[in-house]
């Protein structure tokens, strides 16, 4: 009887390994597939940029900003610096207002000047 005894319990033991091993396994396979979706909408989202990129829109706007160039037909407007007229006095004398975030601060906490 304690021969029987002792082969259940040692069977019961391997059997309890096997059922958590095989849960733990479980478990670690859903968090590689939850890598596996987040490694897949990342490569989604490359690969959409990447179209954009190669695109003929993306070239054009990049040559436009990089090198000043136009369209086939397009004048292009270049203005040279220093070329700019001054704002006239009256304009330049008057004070730009305060950022709305300054004008809360002082409204709250006093003028800060």
């Amino acid at each position: 009887m304690a021969v029987v005894l002792i082969v259940g319990t040692l069977v019961a033991v391997q059997f309890g390994r096997q059922v958590y091993t095989n849960w733990e396994i479980g478990q670690s396979a859903a968090q590689i597939e939850i890598e596996i979706a987040a490694v897949e909408a990342e490569n989604a989202e490359l690969a959409a940029e990447l179209e954009y990129l190669r695109s003929d829109a993306y070239i054009s706007a990049e040559a436009r900003r990089l090198a000043n160039l136009g369209a086939p037909g397009e004048q292009v407007l270049i203005i040279p610096a220093g070329a700019e007229e001054p704002l006239p006095e009256a304009l330049a004398a008057v004070e730009a207002p305060a950022p709305l975030l300054d004008q809360w601060v002082a409204l709250f906490f006093g003028p800060t000047r």
